[in-house]
C-alpha cells in the first residue's frame, strides 16, 4: 500500500510539473520583440552603431513588436504605433497591417525583416 500511495504521489507531482513548466505558447514568434541589429550592403551592426553612424540616437529608430497568441500584434517605430495580424508557417512569419504583408523569417531565436524603402533595401534583425 505504501508503494501505492508513492507511486501516486509521484505522478501527481509529474503532471503538475509538467503543467506548470513551458506554459508558453507552441508557436515561437509569440512575444516581445525589439530590433537589435540592422544588415545593409553586406554589414552587420548593432542599431546603437547604425545610428551612431548617421548621426542618430538609437531611439530615433527604436522598433518594438508585441507578437500575442490571439493573432494578433501590435508595434511601434520611432513615434508611429501600429497593429494588425500574423500567421506563422515555419520558418516565415506574415505580419498583415492596413492590407500589406511583411515578411519575416524566424530562424535561430530572432525575427529577420527584410525592408525596401525609397532604393535602399536592409535587414532588421529583432530579439526577445
Amino acid at each position: 500500500m505504501r508503494k501505492f500511495v508513492t507511486a501516486l504521489m509521484l505522478t501527481v507531482a509529474m503532471m503538475v510539473l509538467a503543467g506548470c513548466g513551458g506554459g508558453g505558447s507552441k508557436d515561437p514568434v509569440v512575444g516581445n520583440w525589439k530590433m537589435t541589429e540592422i544588415e545593409t550592403m553586406g554589414v552587420k551592426v548593432s542599431l546603437e552603431e547604425y545610428m551612431q553612424s548617421m548621426g542618430g540616437d538609437a531611439e530615433d529608430m527604436s522598433m518594438e513588436m508585441d507578437i500575442k497568441e490571439d493573432g494578433t500584434f501590435s508595434g511601434k517605430f520611432a513615434s508611429e504605433e501600429g497593429s494588425g495580424t500574423w500567421k506563422y508557417s515555419a520558418p516565415t512569419l506574415t505580419l498583415t497591417a492596413d492590407g500589406e504583408d511583411m515578411k519575416c523569417e524566424y530562424k535561430d531565436g530572432k525575427l529577420v525583416m527584410n525592408v525596401e524603402e525609397g532604393g535602399q533595401s536592409f535587414s532588421a534583425v529583432f530579439e526577445k
